[in-house]
């Protein structure tokens, strides 16, 4: 989830960002021991908004007699406040780590992650630059840019293959994987109940300002998703924030393929539980990107047809879809929640209005009362 969206190409938000670049250059220096006469160059933010802090360049040196370049990308825990109540960029590093050596789910490839918060201010993660570009939530993807710019055949071989995607990452076997460091796998850690337990805290904790506060629906909602969780016979890996804007997708010119998914990205809430909610995740985002767009562009699934796409693509039926979507509804609008009075604390105009009807609270309404 982003709190702001960034201008493509502008310079790192910073007072200085050539202190920013020069202590890079020395991070740098000390991973790649061998290369001569490092510098950098295009040092810039992405055009897609994000929770981290995210920077793009392109690495120069030379080794073994010849000159050589890498893109790149830098993402950085955020400096104040997230939208989270934790921030783990080595979880991140490791799932991405992990899933480009054991399986064929297309991901970033990691190049080093640093803890020492010394370097750049907070810990931060690096990788090899993806050639991609995702659909952008503002503005809505439905109204402008990549995505409105495919043909409609395009947009239904963009969502095909994205649905493939995720039926890659939830048939691969986590612990086989080894992935037994994410939240729901790890010792201790019961995955058929940790994604409620989280956003229970989430709730009580992390927005609620006194335990007795009652927020209207979501208490209801979070009670209801309690009571009536379904049995999951296989957990999975879950993306978390499953949304195209957490997708890099790649243009062929071979009408077979159209639009390939180039890179999945944004692994900051992945969890070890049912993988069904990152189908309901996928289509709440294109919910929100439709009604901020005020229309639905032609090839874009329906929900009977995204479902239909997932089930071709695992072989399986949905077990309970109306629980998925409202658990996907709840924990999307509660970090909205979060944001919006955050805002609303540093003196932005956010009405109570706005904080009691926001996206999704009226579909959470609805999937209540059927």
């Amino acid at each position: 989830m982003s709190e702001r969206s960034t201008k493509d190409g502008a310079p790192p938000d910073r007072d200085d960002a050539g202190e920013f670049e020069a202590r890079l250059l020395a991070w740098l220096a000390q991973r790649m021991p061998e290369a001569r006469e490092l510098r950098l160059s295009g040092l810039r933010k992405p055009g897609a908004g994000m929770s981290s802090d995210t920077h793009l360049f392109t690495i120069h040196w030379s080794e073994g007699g010849g000159a050589q370049s890498l893109d790149a990308v830098l993402r950085c825990a955020p400096r104040a406040d997230g939208p989270f109540p934790e921030y783990d960029l080595a979880m991140q590093f490791g799932i991405m780590r992990q899933l480009g050596r054991h399986t064929d789910v297309p991901v970033p490839e990691v190049l080093w992650q640093e803890n020492d918060p010394a370097w750049l201010g907070v810990p931060f993660l690096t990788m090899k630059a993806v050639a991609g570009e995702p659909p952008l939530d503002w503005p809505s993807y439905h109204a402008s840019g990549f995505y409105a710019e495919l043909s409609e055949a395009d947009r239904r071989t963009l969502w095909r293959n994205t649905i493939d995607a995720l039926a890659k990452l939830h048939r691969a076997d986590w612990r086989a994987v080894g992935l037994d460091f994410v939240p729901g796998g790890r010792p201790g850690d019961d995955p058929a109940r940790y994604m409620l337990q989280y956003w229970r805290r989430y709730l009580d904790e992390w927005i609620k300002d006194d335990p007795r506060e009652v927020v209207p629906v979501y208490d209801e909602a979070l009670d209801w998703l309690e009571r009536n969780q379904p049995a999951c016979p296989r957990q999975s890996l879950v993306w978390g924030d499953a949304k195209l804007g957490n997708v890099l997708y790649r243009v062929t010119p071979d009408a077979s393929t159209g639009v390939e998914v180039a890179a999945v990205i944004d692994w900051e809430i992945a969890m070890i539980g049912d993988p069904e909610v990152d189908l309901a995740s996928l289509r709440i985002s294109d919910l929100r990107a439709q009604q901020s767009a005020g229309q639905c562009l032609p090839g874009t699934p329906s929900e009977a047809e995204l479902i239909a796409l997932y089930e071709q693509a695992t072989g399986k039926p949905l077990r309970d879809y109306r629980w998925a979507l409202l658990y996907s509804a709840f924990w999307r609008g509660a970090v909205t929640i979060k944001v919006m009075r955050r805002m609303k604390a540093q003196g932005h105009p956010i009405s109570d209005e706005m904080l009691a009807n926001h996206f999704p609270v009226p579909l959470m309404r609805e999937l209540l009362s059927r």
